[in-house]
């Protein structure tokens, strides 16, 4: 059995999912060194919140 903090991320990922999909229909997408530097700094915000 997943744990609820589990369930909680894997819902939030589906749903950023979802979202990235629904951008790229819908144009929205960013140029790919762009969308790199985005992935970066928020994988740098949650390593400091987890701290």
């Amino acid at each position: 059995m997943k744990s609820i903090d589990m369930q909680y991320e894997d819902r939030n990922l589906f749903q950023m999912l979802d979202s990235g999909i629904s951008d790229m229909n819908a144009g929205r997408e960013l140029p790919l060194a762009d969308a790199f530097q985005r992935i970066t700094e928020l994988r740098e915000q949650r390593r400091i919140a987890r701290l």
